[in-house]
Order: structure tokens, then C-alpha cells, then sequence
């Protein structure tokens, strides 16, 4: 097994170590893994290192469609990572309304709150009513340095790039779901 699955392995829970190996099988058969290393949270007592960017080509439709749907989960967890905004935007969308069901998906939605795409942010916050707050609430319990920094981001975030637009932070959407979570 390569060195860069044995990483990517790292990014979910141990449990579902087969199921990261069939979608990283998919993924190496027609790339070159290529990822850079950016944060580590707790999972449930275990650590997980989930890349910051990753710079390889989604599978093909058949590729995808060959997969369980819990192995589509986790290949779209995978491309929440990417370094192209569009791609992590619709990856999310496909993965947001099953943290109920998988609830490693929670770190990834979690990272995306802290980033500057505003569509991604939007698509989070139309999505909260659907997600168990238990489930959020127990992983930032667990994370607080790493939700620190992500607080600390959406309000940078806002201040260089959307202040003029939300003067009251309140307005700003990173920040509204910001709110959700601290509730």
C-alpha cells in the first residue's frame, strides 16, 4: 500500500478502513494522490489527519456509481478537500444531509465553516435544521483549539473580504452559523 493512502487513511475513523481503501483505489487508478497535510481533530477518542487540499481529478460517474453509499460518502468527503471551490461546494452538497448517518462526516463540514467561499458557507447554514446539534456539540467539545481557529477565521474572512458588504458581522453567513454552533 502507498505511502499517501496510508495517510489518507488517517483522515476517518479506523472502522472504515475497507471502505477508504475501495475509494482510494478509485482514486489512484486514474491520478497521482497529491494532497497537503493541514489539521488534526478528535474523532471519538481517536485522531484524525485530514488533508487540507488535495489536487487530483474526480473518478468518472462509473468509477463513483461502482461504490457503496457509504464509500460514495467518503469519496465526497475526500473532494470537500479540493483545491478547486466548485468541486468542494458540490461534494458537500452531497454529503451535508447524512451527518445524522455518518457522523465522521462532521470534522470536513466543521473545516469548511472556517473557509472563504461564501456558496459553501451558504449551503451549510440552509442545511443546519437537518444536522443533530448532540453531534456538533460533542465534537467541538472535544475540538476546542481546532473550533477556535475556525471562529477565528470566519471573522478574519469577513473582515478582509466581506465587511463591506455585511457591515454588521452578525449579517455575514460564516458568522451566523458560527452563532448556530455556539447555541
Amino acid at each position: 500500500m502507498s505511502r499517501k493512502i496510508n495517510k489518507l487513511l488517517k483522515a476517518f475513523p479506523m472502522e472504515l478502513k475497507e471502505d477508504v481503501i475501495k475509494v482510494l483505489s478509485i482514486v489512484n487508478h486514474s491520478n497521482k494522490l497529491d494532497f497537503s497535510y493541514g489539521f488534526e481533530v478528535n474523532y471519538r477518542g481517536s485522531k484524525l489527519n485530514i488533508p487540507e487540499r488535495i489536487y487530483i481529478n474526480e473518478p468518472s460517474l462509473l468509477q463513483y456509481s461502482s461504490l457503496t453509499d457509504r464509500q460514495q460518502v467518503v469519496l465526497n468527503c475526500v473532494f470537500t478537500r479540493h483545491h478547486d471551490g466548485f468541486i468542494r461546494e458540490e461534494n458537500l452538497k452531497k454529503i451535508i444531509k447524512q451527518c445524522n448517518d455518518y457522523n465522521w462526516i462532521i470534522p470536513y463540514i466543521i473545516q469548511l465553516t472556517g473557509e472563504y467561499v461564501i456558496e459553501i458557507l451558504q449551503v451549510i447554514k440552509d442545511n443546519l435544521d437537518s444536522i443533530d446539534k448532540s453531534i456538533i456539540k460533542e465534537f467541538i467539545a472535544e475540538n476546542a483549539t481546532f473550533y477556535n481557529t475556525i471562529e477565528s477565521r470566519v471573522i478574519s474572512y469577513w473582515n478582509c473580504n466581506y465587511r463591506s458588504k455585511y457591515p454588521a458581522k452578525t449579517d455575514y453567513v460564516g458568522y451566523e452559523i458560527i452563532e448556530y454552533f455556539n447555541a
